[in-house]
């Protein structure tokens, strides 16, 4: 903030140094401009007081209000405009551009510099609707700003959850750039088909489903929308096909998928076949083993001899987990005193569980208990996955001493 203040008042002083300038030559020029540089010099050098007296706002004000916006004192204009967006006075940021703005006789380009400032100002302020006004008017036109306006209406589209219109817009920047974001469409698509979900109307959501398929075939939240879709609809079997594509994508989803797998499979009455799909599925990729072993912990309803092998070889690749493993084990009870030290072991992880979030963005670091999409906080789509054991490191796996420091 510090800075910020001195960069002002440097600014300030370029603004005051341009009225000086501007007030010269009118007191060279004709009569009439001699009458308007009188009128002009009294504000003037009360601006000039104002930055004497380190008051600096009340000294733009003046400034701004005798220098005419031209094409010696436009880039001073703008300086000071985004200077105080970035301090956060937006306010006096969009009178500052609107000032720039309402000059008819500026070259377009400079009045397409203006609308694009004025458009972040009213997005810093929160005045989508405005923004969206004018960055619709630069997308529409011949500005050079077109792509940036076409990437920030995105922007304002998500904000507002308008999904149809940012579908329209990613369209256009696709036509403009071939690196454009297909699997981004897909979300919006799969935003649709929630919101017809909760609708009920599954007709609807089938058609948004199909489309964001077709945008991206491999899109994991289109999968799992289409199982979840399945199996409100009793098409177990296609929803367990679903899971499985999942599963096979991308591991780091067991946590999800797996105890929606196995409810899929009770609904079959085909608890066995469970088991069964742990067992191979563990054997052909073992990096599975622990997203199977944290979704069996946290859920609390797996029950197979598979499952239990994975919580089981967790435990004992853990050596916090190991060693609590040796102190529980009744020595007299042979074989069966590990199965209830584990048994107890995983109870008490269960109840860990609920301690911290179980999802991080990969982009920004940002955590929580809940699935994203987009994520929050540097609004980044597809950053954001389980992480399985991340409740479960800072007990599990303290950092040492010499590493904190």
């Amino acid at each position: 903030m510090a800075a910020d203040s001195a960069l002002l008042l440097v600014l300030l002083f370029v603004v005051a140094a341009a009225a000086g300038w501007y007030f010269g030559r009118l007191t060279s020029a004709g009569e009439s401009d001699q009458r308007r540089a009188e009128h002009l010099s009294s504000e003037y050098f009360e601006g000039l007081n104002f930055l004497l007296n380190e008051q600096p706002d009340k000294a733009l004000e003046v400034f701004v209000r005798m220098v005419d916006v031209d094409s010696d004192t436009i880039e001073t204009h703008f300086a000071l405009g985004n200077l105080f967006r970035r301090r956060g006075e937006v306010y006096r940021a969009i009178r500052i551009h609107q000032n720039i703005v309402e000059r008819p006789e500026l070259p377009r380009q400079q009045r397409d510099q203006a609308l694009r400032a004025l458009a972040d100002d009213y997005l810093k302020a929160g005045l989508l609707d405005r923004a969206e006004s004018i960055l619709q008017q630069l997308a529409d036109g011949s500005s050079t700003h077109r792509t940036e306006a076409l990437t920030r209406l995105v922007s304002v589209y998500e904000q507002e959850r308008d999904w149809e219109k940012a579908i329209v817009i990613r369209d256009q920047l696709a036509a403009e750039s071939p690196t454009e974001r297909s699997d981004i469409v897909a979300h919006y698509q799969c935003e649709l088909a929630e919101e017809a979900l909760k609708r009920e109307d599954m007709d609807a959501a089938r058609q948004y489903l199909r489309r964001a398929r077709a945008a991206d075939k491999t899109g994991i939240r289109g999968t799992l929308l289409r199982a979840r879709l399945a199996s409100e609809e009793d098409d177990h079997r296609l929803a367990t096909r679903l899971f499985t594509k999942v599963l096979k994508s991308d591991g780091a989803f067991a946590p999800i998928v797996l105890p929606l797998l196995r409810r899929a499979y009770a609904a079959m009455d085909d608890e066995a076949g469970f088991g069964r799909f742990i067992g191979e599925a563990v054997a052909e990729r073992p990096e599975l083993q622990p997203g199977v072993a944290y979704a069996a912990i946290v859920d609390g309803g797996f029950d197979d001899p598979a499952t239990t092998a994975c919580i089981r070889e967790f435990v004992r690749q853990n050596p916090v987990l190991d060693d609590l493993l040796e102190i529980l084990r009744p020595r007299s009870l042979g074989s069966e005193a590990d199965e209830e030290s584990i048994r107890r072991i995983t109870v008490a992880l269960r109840r860990l569980s609920g301690r911290g979030p179980s999802y991080r963005c990969e982009n920004c670091g940002f955590a929580g208990g809940t699935l994203f999409w987009q994520c929050p906080t540097c609004k980044s789509w597809d950053t954001t996955r389980p992480v399985a054991f991340f409740r479960f490191e800072a007990v599990l796996d303290p950092p040492s001493s010499s590493a904190a420091h």
